[in-house]
């Protein structure tokens, strides 16, 4: 795709995409961000399937119970486990991942589904702007302290799975131009001063997925042949969706437009998000972006020069924040990674 095409966008959204029918019977799943959205359609679809086991998780002890009792009434499975996992703090994340390891579970496929848009800067309690944190850094760290999990339970007939939700609108993330020529590429981009301009705060949500999309690719680049573990991101398209409640009046009028003349159900774009976890063809979906549920190119910046080297850096600057934050990474890193 490389270039964003208004008429295959529109074409997209008008797409009926394949329902899950996988058998999942003998797999254990975990699901972030469940409460509303993309998150609890996903986990609804998964739970219908009846896996061996469903962990999903909400930001809190008390959406936990309502997530966990909503989609339990509305698939007839039982026995889900629902989790808190608040992705504004990294002691969250670890806290998340040691109760994983404690408990000896199990994970045959991980949908990382976290996604906020903020219409002013704001830090969260670790330092980050809560976008890049939310969307990036600690979605990269659950991906990190989770990878061998997910080694773990992949054979080479058959891949676990790492799905992390980006967006369509990652092709119109401008923030990294002339990235290559920064001393540091994250700390400029959690910098106030540089956030604040308007046409930067105003790409955030952009950015964050563009850079969910170069993660993947550098995390499946450095992953062993055959890969015990397939690794991707998904565009779930235009859908009904509450992630806009923290912008301004006005925007959030114009998105309500938009998604009355356009916008997918929630449901038929958490399909999006279900298919690379469970259905088969997972290695020729390792490292690549999906949208309608097939491997599509990445933005122009993703695939440019530029786009490469600075993804490179990324990675590294990115590696090095999550180590600060958890030994375990390095660990991670120089055992399971190339």
């Amino acid at each position: 795709m490389g270039k964003f095409s208004f008429f295959e966008f529109v074409r997209e959204q008008w797409r009926e995409l394949p329902i899950p029918t996988a058998d999942v019977s003998s797999k254990s799943l975990v699901v972030v961000g469940t409460n509303v959205g993309l998150g609890n359609e996903a986990a609804v679809h998964l739970a219908q399937l009846k896996p061996k086991s469903l962990l999903i998780t909400t930001r809190d002890e008390v959406k936990c119970e309502q997530a966990k009792a909503d989609i339990e009434t509305r698939s007839g499975m039982t026995g889900i486990e629902s989790w808190p996992l608040e992705l504004t703090s990294f002691d969250s994340v670890r806290s998340f991942v040691n109760n994983f390891e404690a408990k000896g579970c199990r994970v045959d496929a991980l949908i990382a589904n976290a996604g906020v848009v903020m219409g002013k800067y704001a830090k969260t309690l670790d330092g980050y702007e809560t976008t890049l944190q939310i969307n990036y850094l600690s979605t990269a760290l659950l991906s990190i302290l989770m990878l061998p999990h997910l080694i773990k339970s992949g054979t080479p007939e058959s891949a676990s799975r790492l799905v992390i939700v980006s967006s369509e609108v990652h092709y119109f993330a401008h923030t990294l131009n002339g990235a290559d020529k920064w001393d540091n590429i994250i700390e400029k981009l959690n910098d106030q001063a540089y956030c604040t301009s308007s046409s930067v705060m105003g790409d955030r949500y952009n950015l964050s997925k563009l850079l969910e999309v170069l993660f993947v690719r550098e995390l499946s680049s450095r992953l062993p042949t055959p890969t015990m573990v397939a690794v991707s991101t998904v565009n779930p398209g235009f859908c009904h969706s509450g992630l806009i409640r923290n912008v301004g009046l006005l925007l959030k009028l114009g998105f309500t437009i938009q998604k009355y003349l356009l916008a997918r159900s929630t449901e038929m774009g958490s399909r999006t998000l279900v298919h690379p976890a469970i259905e088969p063809g997972e290695r020729e979906r390792h490292g690549h972006y999906l949208s309608s549920c097939k491997v599509v190119e990445e933005s122009d910046y993703a695939l440019s020069a530029e786009g490469k080297e600075v993804s490179k850096r990324l990675w590294d600057e990115t590696i090095k924040i999550l180590a600060d934050i958890d030994p375990r990474v390095n660990a991670i890193v120089s055992e399971h990674l190339i």
